[in-house]
Formats: C-alpha cells, structure tokens, sequence
C-alpha cells in the first residue's frame, strides 16, 4: 500500500508541474457560463500580473477558464477598455464565439466587438500558436505574422 501512495503522489506531482503551455481542460473548476463546446472563451480572468497596452500577456493556470488560458493581447488600437479574457486554440474564427459586453453596464470590460482566430506572439511557448484574441485590441485585416508562414522559417512550435 505505501508503493501505492508514493506512485499516486508521483503522478500528481509531475502533472502539477508540467510545463505544458496550455494544460488539459478541468471541468469542474470551469464557470458555469463557459460554451457548451467547453472553451470558455470570452470569459472575463486573472492574469495574476499587472500588464501595460503594449505588453501581450499569458496565465497558463487560470482556473476560471476551462482551457486554463487566461490572455491580454497587445493593445494594437490605443485606450482599449477590455479586460483579460479566457481564450483557446483555434483554427478559424468560427472557433471563437464568445460573450460580448454588456453596453449598458459600465463596469463590464469583456469584448465588445467579438472574437478571432489569431497568432498573439511571435516569441514564447505560445510562438505562433493561434488563439481565439477578442477583435477590441486588433487593428485592421488579420494576416499570420512572417516568422509562423513556412517562407518565414516557422520558428515556433506551433
């Protein structure tokens, strides 16, 4: 019985430490308002850092979203009054639907103008990967930075 105890410790021990940048989905700490679909995105989250416009930001752990990633994007547009939102891998922004605000509530800071499927860093355990990025901090057309397209040397892992 104690070998047994000491492998249970074992493997909880290991998957508290993974390094992996977007951990397995935990259903039962996600909100009760997440997709049905489970990602959770748009869902307002703690990025357990203070973040300036033109610092793109990360939390890998957030417990409030089901994916666990909790992200600020760049703030590419100036003043954006948007809060860090749960967000999730995507492949196309129909993979990013999502709560909007609430234009008669002042204090709420979720996306006002919706969602899409986007590269947020070019640096990082997220390097290219896209993520559903909520439109407020983007400007105009999308296009998939240089350093993610094969003719740019794709140096991300993504």
């Amino acid at each position: 019985m104690p070998i047994l105890r000491r492998m249970v410790l074992i493997l909880a021990t290991a998957a508290a430490c993974s390094n992996d940048p977007l951990p397995a989905e935990t259903p039962s700490t996600a909100s009760p308002d997440a997709r049905v679909d489970g990602s959770g995105v748009g869902l307002p989250c703690d990025l357990g850092v203070q973040a300036g416009p033109k610092q793109a930001v990360y939390n890998n752990q957030a417990l409030e979203c089901p994916r666990r990633l909790c992200l600020k994007p760049i703030d590419q547009v100036g003043g954006v009054n948007t809060g860090p939102l749960c967000s999730s891998l995507c492949s196309a922004d129909s993979d990013c639907v999502g709560p909007t605000r609430d234009a008669s509530d002042p204090n709420d800071t979720r996306c006002a103008g919706g969602y899409a499927c986007a590269v947020a860093f070019v640096v990082g355990p997220l390097c290219c990967a896209k993520l559903c990025v909520c439109k407020d901090f983007l400007v105009g057309p999308l296009q998939t930075p240089g350093v993610c397209t094969p003719d740019g040397g794709m140096i991300c892992q993504f």
